[in-house]
């Protein structure tokens, strides 16, 4: 088990408010629920399996039969129209 020292606790607290404001994160995480609903069902599909569940890219690829290869480029498209929406929706 690793431990975590203070200074990292505290960077990291730091970081947090930095990235999530005074809202605790919320209006990034409604964003990135809207957003998921801009993705094909097949994109959704391919990261909730990976993020999710811990799917290995060869599971995925083998879930929607496409190759591993495939199933890397479609979850990096995703995850870049993801953060292009979301960037999008705090400005």
């Amino acid at each position: 088990m690793k431990v975590i020292a203070v200074e990292d606790i505290e960077a990291f607290d730091r970081a947090w408010e930095q990235w999530a404001g005074d809202d605790s994160g919320e209006e990034r995480l409604e964003a990135l629920r809207e957003c998921l609903q801009v993705l094909t069902s097949r994109a959704r599909l391919a990261l909730e399996m990976r993020f999710r569940e811990r799917e290995s890219r060869a599971s995925i690829a083998a879930a929607l039969g496409i190759s591993e290869h495939g199933a890397k480029n479609l979850m990096q498209r995703a995850k870049q129209l993801l953060r292009e929406c979301i960037e999008g929706k705090l400005l």
